[in-house]
C-alpha cells in the first residue's frame, strides 16, 4: 500500500512582475505546512516536484522547515507531466490580449481597494473559458490541448503513484484536481469546477496499491488555521 500526497504551490504574485514567484503569504503559507508536518513527524519516502517556479519554491520552503528541526526530507525528483495548463494563455488569446502576454497573470495593480475586485472577475472569465476549452469548442495555436492536458495529468498520476511508502507531489491546481477527476470518475466540467476551488498549499492524499488507487482527501488545509491565510490565487 502506498500513500500520494498531492499539494498545489503556494500563493503565487497575481499582481507582481513574475507570477511564477510566490508572494510574501505564500512563502508564509509554505514554512507553515513544513512546520506542520516536521511537527506532527511526517515523513516521506519520496518527493516529486513539477518544473515552475512556483512548485519549487513551495517545496524549498517545506524542506527548509524539515532542516531546521534538524528532519530528514528526500532530495525531490522533477517530474515533467506534473506541469500546470497553460489556462492563462486560453484565457488572454480568448479576451484578444497580445500574444506577449501570454502566459502572465494581470501584473498591473489597482491597489488595496480594487484587488479582491479584479481577481475575482478574472476567476469569472476564466472559468467561462475554461469550460469553453474543456468542450473543446475554443482551441489556441501553440498550446497543449485540453484533452492533452488530461492524458499529460494521468501520466503524472502513474509517475508519482508508484511504489509503497509515502510520497509527496508539488504541482498546481489543475493537475490535482485532473488527477481527482480520474480518480472519481468526473466529467470535463467537473474538473473545472474543481479547480476553482482549490486553495494554495491544500493537501489531497491517494491511497494505491497496484492499479487501485483512491482519493481519500481533497483540499485540506490542517497547517493553516486561520481563515485569513487562507488563499485561492
Amino acid at each position: 500500500m502506498g500513500e500520494l500526497v498531492l499539494v498545489r504551490h503556494a500563493q503565487a504574485s497575481f499582481f507582481g512582475a513574475d507570477y511564477d514567484a510566490l508572494s510574501p503569504l505564500g512563502r508564509e503559507q509554505a514554512r507553515a505546512l513544513g512546520r506542520h508536518w516536521a511537527a506532527h513527524g511526517i515523513g516521506f519516502d519520496r518527493v516529486y516536484v513539477g518544473p515552475r517556479r512556483r512548485h519549487r519554491e513551495t517545496l524549498e520552503l517545506v524542506a527548509a522547515a524539515y532542516a531546521e528541526g534538524g528532519l530528514p526530507f528526500p532530495a525531490a525528483e522533477a517530474v515533467a507531466e506534473l506541469d500546470e495548463h497553460d489556462g492563462v494563455a486560453v484565457l488572454k488569446h480568448a479576451l484578444g490580449r497580445p500574444e506577449a502576454e501570454r502566459g502572465a497573470m494581470e501584473t498591473r495593480d489597482p491597489g488595496e481597494g480594487r484587488r479582491e475586485e479584479v481577481v475575482r472577475e478574472f476567476f469569472r472569465r476564466y472559468r467561462e473559458v475554461m469550460r469553453d476549452w474543456a468542450a473543446g469548442t475554443l482551441s489556441v495555436p501553440g498550446v497543449e490541448p485540453w484533452a492533452e492536458f488530461r492524458a499529460r495529468s494521468l501520466r503524472a498520476l502513474d509517475a508519482t503513484c508508484a511504489g509503497s511508502g509515502r510520497a509527496v507531489a508539488f504541482t498546481s491546481g489543475g493537475l490535482v484536481s485532473s488527477a481527482a477527476g480520474w480518480l472519481l470518475g468526473l466529467d470535463d466540467e467537473r474538473v473545472v469546477e474543481l479547480s476553482a476551488v482549490l486553495r494554495n498549499t491544500a493537501l489531497s492524499e491517494v491511497r494505491h496499491s497496484g492499479r487501485r488507487r483512491t482519493l481519500v482527501s481533497f483540499n485540506a488545509l490542517p497547517h493553516l488555521p486561520d481563515a485569513r491565510s487562507v488563499t485561492a490565487v
